[in-house]
């Protein structure tokens, strides 16, 4: 995918309304998670690994008791395997839990049980991809950030009239559009606001482009209605 030269005008136009609407849509309709509660990067980091093809409403009980038995990365680095198998087994894909064990003991081995505030050092770790680094960033430490997955994609190629080639949340022009859309110190809210967006209204099939905040800015939504 590419973005056409007389694209940048209009995209660089509507950042800023796209912001505003979307940050004001979210203070209305916010979805509370525990892992929304908290800026310790581990416990962000856990629910993000559980999150991966699961759905947020199934994840959160299993979080909250994962968390309150093994509560930081040493903990879990000691544990036993059938006692993480147990937690995942509930939520599906058990891959997930040999993953994190490994996950724990570099944490522990490598940054003494702490998560790394650098990219290329959170990339490193099992289990983390650009998605996870992305939001360890932006959830935990507050870095301007963009986090993007298919979803995000979604919502950017219907709103500004964009198609993706190959697998678009790899799509670096998408990326950098992602990247410009993200406002100077909010990128915690607008991350999340821009997931529940997906989540809630512009979903895969069927999008409810009556209930969207970014309704008159969406080139999807003006072909639709």
């Amino acid at each position: 995918m590419s973005i056409p030269q007389e694209y940048e005008a209009y995209i660089n136009e509507k950042i800023s309304i796209i912001q505003q609407k979307l940050l004001k849509w979210y203070e209305k309709n916010v979805r509370v998670f525990p892992w929304r509660m908290t800026r310790d990067p581990y416990k962000i980091l856990v629910a993000e690994i559980m999150l991966q093809r699961t759905k947020a409403e199934q994840v959160a009980p299993v979080y909250e008791e994962f968390i309150s038995v093994f509560p930081d990365p040493k903990s879990l680095e000691k544990s036993k395997k059938e006692d993480i198998r147990a937690f995942f087994s509930r939520l599906g894909l058990l891959w997930r839990s040999d993953l994190l064990i490994k996950l724990a003991n570099d944490l522990v081995k490598r940054f003494d049980g702490k998560v790394p505030q650098n990219r290329e050092e959170l990339l490193s770790l099992p289990a983390v991809g650009d998605y996870i680094a992305d939001a360890i960033l932006s959830f935990a430490y507050g870095v301007d950030v963009a986090v993007v997955d298919s979803n995000v994609c979604r919502i950017l190629c219907r709103i500004f009239g964009l198609s993706a080639r190959g697998e678009a949340r790899r799509d670096k022009h998408l990326r950098l559009l992602a990247q410009k859309l993200v406002p100077k110190g909010k990128s915690r809210e607008f991350n999340w606001a821009i997931i529940d967006l997906a989540s809630i209204v512009c979903t895969p099939r069927g999008p409810k482009c009556e209930k969207c905040p970014l309704i008159d800015e969406c080139f999807y939504a003006t072909r639709k209605l």
